[in-house]
């Protein structure tokens, strides 16, 4: 949240809600940069006060009712570029008026009016030909206001209509902003980057008679908590549930309030494995229900409890499948019923569940209610007054977390396109197909706010486009196309049946330091016409940001959500930032989350909704799982390697989120777990981002707790990990921890691309890793992100990103997918490729990753004792390590040595090879001291063979690795083994 100086700094204040708000923009059309000074009246009503919409550095307000302002380049990381101009605008909020009332506005530009009943919710009107857009927002009130972060708010309705809200309050440390800016000097002791945070605590607000009263303190402060979510039961009183991870296992707890204080808590879940993602409602006798994610022994399913006076039944099995559940919803009718869904794994793809209980123990089957080839996710439901189930869910192209990268395109990656669909189910079991939404759902992003595409408007993303990545030009970057991307519904129906629909998007498009600005936006349904989209003023955040949606009465509703700000990108202009500079640690944070409630107002259904009788929910479509049998093949492999039995893990440590300054494209950070997870079915992971956000303290926070949630020893073993970007030559690098509460290390001064001798900033690094025993690895090395090779400590950096699925491979100039003067993405900078860094000396194992958008196409595979963090961050260190492309197996061994090996022998050195692929190699070469020496074209899946050096120079040591090429392009590196050959 910004400080109060700030506030009275640009002139802006907290008033109580307004009754409406007006979106002016100004300048949507301009082709330069031009001055739109300005100031409004209302003639019915009042103007109660003003909001910038996209401000720049010298734009501000001037009282209720005036501005400074001007239209500029479009901040965007793409857009700015080309120096394309956006619209600036302003928030006009209006007390006390009707509909029609006329804002009379003048600018330097024009003056013109606009009359409210000409800008109905949905709409836009246009004056000054074109050059000025206008629409109706609803009105906007500050729930909460302090220094920490609030955040995931969930409400419900009491019987009284109050509305009581829980959410996650996360305390910062008070030295949270030096911990993350730039340093001069290194320091002698990293134990600093130690310091733990405030912690989190769940908090709970009731809003009665017009008004929010004072939060109630649910938990104790300093905890490691996740989502909670409330109910009220029939006796009035509210019951919490939130998570708390109590020695690296997260429980689900919950506590009552009686008489506006807390009861006694009580604990849901105690089996081992996270217990997480909690719903909850009441049904018709009063009872509360709680359904949420339990993970056991590795694989998620989907759990519901209900309550028992004052405490609640042992939890009962919802889903009933193999595969990992996810993301449940709950609903209650009026009839006793209620109803879980949630989306599965089970079929191959993301599909959409539900499940109804008739009470406590009485489960009907499961229901595929959107069970398709695509990707199908994220259900948010509600009963109508009719007792008719009405399901939102994402959508999204077949082939989900499949390959997509610089060099396939068979599949889809994280984030492509996504629509909202919606479906209905009635209480005989039969679907219902409403009027479609798509007409007021926003349509492609755009950077102009009032662009007149809609989802309807979006045809062929249903499918991968398996061709597209041979359309790529040189040196571009292997991007999804321009689609929708609406996201994560929020679903609610009031008491006259008309539906209310929330989602995400990054429309209009806009870029802040902090990561790409998403907003929620609303759609309605009254049975005959939808209304929408409707934008919401303070949702501005990242993209997986959940509002609570409750409706008081007929016609009526409100959401609650959580702000960070961070469409004001002036914040931080205004305080000496510029887009030079790219990250902001140098300044103090002034972005926070707050939460905000939004009302609007419509008129009530006039009668129930109707729709298409789709018959009953068709059978679940099963999509194939071809690399299921190479993973197992993976999986059950062994390499006896110096008394002991090895397995093979596959995992990778290079990928990013919505909170990447650079994450426009990637989906949200749990999007990326539940790719890791199902998708690719990794062993082990490192996730994700650019110093876990930009080092912000609660971005890195959220993605420590993340990886500590889905641990489960024996089965998955993600690490700790984020990428530290450091321009050529010194080189960005991704790092691993095995232990938490290790923050991203600030930077020192770069040093200079014509500087001979070791970078300050590198050797800092390796100090920091070799006290917090960590790991690291370069990434495309030879691009404007590489490095020269000025650096490289064997302890700290014993790996390197030989290969990236979004980009290319780095091993050598002409070797396959290998970037080129005439082809490098993300610039070329031949000093940086591996042979150049095995001349110096250096000693790395290869491993493949993903880096953006890219998904299911490089593989760095580990050779370890067990699935634990250790073994993990032992095998690297040993460089016990493979790099592929696709699921192939590589056990390359010179005698009793393993891959990464260095040793001396007294015999020639041999190798023996032993490759699986997943097609016929077409070749498998050698590679001695930079040079082919052994090529063979074997034309199978499976390769052994023993080689011999028949030249080894007596006392020099050289280094020696496979590369395997197959037929359909796919390849593997063996890491390097480095012999010295001592003679007879």
């Amino acid at each position: 949240m910004r400080p109060a100086a700030l506030f009275l700094l640009l002139g802006w204040c907290v008033p109580a809600m307004a009754d409406v708000g007006v979106r002016v923009l100004l300048g949507v059309t301009d082709k330069e940069a031009a001055k739109w000074d300005g100031s409004a009246t209302v003639d019915r009503g009042r103007i109660t006060k003003t909001d910038p919409w996209r401000f720049s550095k010298e734009d501000e307000i001037l009282g209720e009712s005036a501005w400074k302002a001007s239209t500029a380049p479009v901040l965007n990381r793409t857009a700015a570029e080309a120096k394309s101009v956006v619209d600036n605008g302003v928030i006009l909020w209006l007390s006390g008026e009707d509909e029609n009332s006329t804002l009379q506005i003048k600018t330097a530009q024009g003056d013109f009016s606009v009359r409210l009943a000409d800008i109905p919710y949905g709409k836009f009107q246009h004056a000054l030909g074109g050059r000025v857009a206008m629409d109706r927002i609803p009105p906007s009130s500050q729930v909460t206001s302090s220094l920490e972060e609030q955040d995931y708010p969930v409400a419900a309705l009491a019987s009284n209509g109050d509305i009581w809200l829980a959410y996650l309050e996360f305390k910062h440390n008070p030295e949270h902003n030096k911990l993350r800016a730039p340093l001069t000097a290194a320091p002698k002791d990293f134990s600093a980057y130690t310091a733990a945070p405030g912690g989190d605590q769940v908090f709970v607000k009731r809003f009665s008679q017009n008004a929010w009263g004072e939060p109630i303190a649910i938990t104790a402060a300093g905890g490691d908590l996740y989502r909670p979510a409330i109910a009220v039961d029939g006796s009035g009183r509210p019951w919490v549930f939130w998570s708390a991870n109590e020695k690296g296992d997260f429980d689900l707890w919950a506590r009552p309030i009686a008489n506006g204080a807390p009861g006694k808590t009580v604990r849901i879940s105690k089996a081992p494995g996270s217990d997480v993602f909690p719903a909850a409602a009441t049904d018709s006798k009063g009872r509360v229900w709680v359904a949420w994610q339990g993970w056991r022994q590795g694989t998620a399913a989907i759990f519901a409890a209900a309550q028992q006076g004052d405490s609640f039944a042992p939890a009962a099995a919802v889903s009933n499948s193999p595969a990992d559940e996810w993301n449940p919803a709950i609903a209650a009718d009026s009839t006793g019923r209620v109803t879980v869904a949630w989306d599965s794994y089970r079929n191959g793809s993301f599909d959409v569940y539900v499940r109804t209980a008739s009470g406590p123990g009485r489960w009907g089957g499961e229901v595929p209610l959107a069970a398709t080839a695509r990707y199908e996710a994220y259900p948010s439901i509600a009963y109508d007054p009719q007792g008719r189930l009405w399901i939102a869910y994402e959508e999204g192209p077949e082939g989900w977390g499949k390959d997509f990268g610089a060099y396939n395109s068979s599949g889809v990656s994280v984030y492509f396109a996504r629509t909202v669909g919606l479906l209905g189910l009635d209480s005989s079991g039969r679907l219902i197909q409403p009027a479609d939404p798509g007409p007021a759902l926003e349509g492609v992003p755009a950077v102009l706010e009032d662009s007149p595409s809609r989802q309807a408007d979006a045809k062929g993303w249903e499918m991968p486009d398996p061709k597209r990545f041979t359309r790529r030009e040189p040196n571009a970057h292997p991007l999804p196309p321009p689609e929708p991307r609406n996201t994560l519904p929020r679903l609610a129906v009031d008491g006259s049946g008309r539906i209310w629909l929330t989602y995400r998007s990054p429309h209009a498009t806009l870029w802040n330091p902090i990561g790409t600005v998403w907003s929620e936006y609303l759609a309605s349904f009254d049975g005959t016409t939808w209304t929408g989209p409707v934008y919401l003023f303070r949702s501005d955040n990242v993209l997986d940001n959940r509002p609570a949606l409750i409706s008081r009465r007929p016609g009526e509703l409100t959401v609650i959500e959580s702000s960070d700000y961070r469409r004001e990108v002036q914040l931080l202009t205004k305080r000496g930032w510029d887009f030079t500079q790219i990250r902001t640690t140098g300044i103090a944070d002034p972005f926070n989350n707050d939460l905000f409630a939004s009302t609007i107002a419509l008129p009530p259904a006039p009668q129930p909704i109707g729709g298409r009788d789709m018959g009953p929910p068709p059978a679940a479509t099963t999509v194939p799982a071809p690399d299921a049998a190479a993973i197992a093949k993976l999986r059950g492999y062994r390499v006896d390697g110096s008394g002991s039995q090895l397995k093979l893990v596959r995992g990778e440590f290079h990928r990013h989120s919505e909170i990447s300054y650079d994450g426009q494209l990637d989906g949200t950070l749990l999007d990326q777990w539940r790719y890791i997870l199902d998708a690719a079915a990794l062993d082990w992971v490192g996730c994700c981002d650019h110093d876990n956000g930009g080092a912000r303290e609660y971005t890195w926070w959220t993605t420590q707790k993340l990886t500590d949630m889905f641990y489960t020893p024996g089965r998955f073993a993600p690490m700790f990990s984020y990428e530290r970007s450091v321009q050529y030559p010194e080189g960005h690098r991704n790092v691993v921890f095995e232990q938490r509460g290790i923050r991203p290390l600030p930077r020192l001064p770069i040093t200079a691309v014509d500087y001979t001798g070791h970078a300050p900033d590198t050797q800092m690094f390796y100090a920091y890793l070799k006290q917090f025993g960590g790991v690291v690895a370069s990434h495309t090395s030879g691009t404007d992100m590489g490095t020269d090779w000025r650096d490289n400590d064997p302890d700290s950096e014993p790996v390197v990103e030989i290969y990236q699925g979004m980009r290319q491979n780095y091993e050598m100039p002409d070797a396959p997918r290998s970037n080129s003067a005439q082809d490098s993405i993300g610039g070329w900078r031949p000093k940086g490729f591996i042979n150049l860094a095995f001349e110096k000396g250096y000693r790395f194992g290869f491993e493949a990753s993903s880096d953006h958008v890219s998904t299911h196409m490089s593989y760095s595979v580990v050779l370890v004792t067990g699935d634990t963090r250790q073994a993990i961050l032992e095998g690297l260190r040993k460089r016990h390590v493979y790099a592929a492309t696709d699921n192939i197996l590589a056990d390359v061994r010179s005698g009793s040595h393993l891959m990464g090996d260095v040793f001396s022998s007294n015999e020639a050195p041999e190798l023996r090879v032993k490759l699986s692929g997943t097609a016929p190699f077409a070749r498998v070469l050698i590679v001695k001291d930079n040079k082919y020496v052994y090529t063979a074209e074997p034309g199978a899946k499976d390769v052994e063979f023993r080689w011999r050096d028949n030249a080894p120079e007596p006392g020099k040591t050289s280094y020696y690795y496979v590369r395997g090429e197959q037929q359909d392009g796919e390849l593997v590196w063996a890491s390097p083994f480095w012999i010295t050959y001592t003679g007879r």
